[in-house]
């Protein structure tokens, strides 16, 4: 009996020490005893507030280039005609792949209006340097065939013009530049045209036609000149 009263004394303090917050093993224990982790209840901690993950998907117009033609922005800008008529594609991927299908149908017609133009400009010629001896046989050929290479003309301009912008705009010189300054020669020159050849048929008086024949030359000269140009400069390497 001895040492009784020391076991006594240590069955009281163990339990209390125990007890104790600062004696617990792990943090977190305090609060969560190990039995509630293995508990079929939900922990404490664990409550059933949940926060949803919201997945934005990027809008197209937050990888446009910049530099984009004042034509190409007016359309497909941010603030573009397309978009706000709620036109435009989903993706930016999918811009793309129009585009490259619109280039491609403006290169394959460009060569079919190429044709035309040449055989106009051929005709015109020729009626204008002897009118007395081609205009019956001439004539007739000449004005519907102008109509139509100005509708060809057109729908070849409408699938540059209305393509979606590019991946990018490089500064600096480029033969593509080059392309579009020639293409706003040829195209004032395709659109005065139609016009020039109303006026010359209306002329009041042989001088008044002749002085209207000279401009309606020298317009398609320069028309068919740049737009020769502006095929041929899509082939140089740079």
């Amino acid at each position: 009996m001895r040492y009784g009263w020391v076991v006594m004394l240590g069955m009281l303090v163990v339990p209390a020490l125990r007890a104790h917050p600062v004696f617990q093993t792990s943090v977190g224990l305090v609060h969560h005893p190990p039995s509630a982790f293995f508990s079929r209840a939900t922990p404490v901690a664990f409550t059933q507030t949940t926060f949803p993950l919201q997945f934005v998907s990027p809008s197209p117009t937050d990888s446009l280039p910049d530099g984009m033609p004042l034509n190409t922005r007016l359309l497909w800008g941010r603030k573009g005609l397309i978009r706000l008529l709620g036109l435009a594609p989903a993706t930016r991927r999918r811009e793309l792949e129009i585009r490259r299908t619109m280039l491609q149908w403006h290169q394959r017609l460009a060569l079919v209006t190429l044709a035309a133009l040449t055989t106009q400009f051929i005709l015109g010629e020729v009626l204008a340097s002897d009118r007395a001896r081609y205009y019956q046989k001439l004539q007739p050929i000449h004005q519907p065939l102008g109509y139509a290479t100005f509708g060809l003309y057109l729908t070849t301009a409408s699938l540059s013009l209305g393509a979606p912008p590019a991946r990018r705009y490089t500064p600096g010189f480029s033969s593509i530049k080059l392309h579009r300054a020639l293409a706003l020669i040829h195209f004032t020159g395709m659109m005065l045209q139609p016009w020039l050849g109303r006026r010359l048929r209306l002329a009041p008086s042989p001088e008044s036609y002749e002085r209207r024949l000279r401009t309606h030359r020298w317009v398609g000269r320069l028309t068919f000149g740049a737009y020769t140009a502006a095929f041929l400069v899509i082939l140089l390497p740079y």
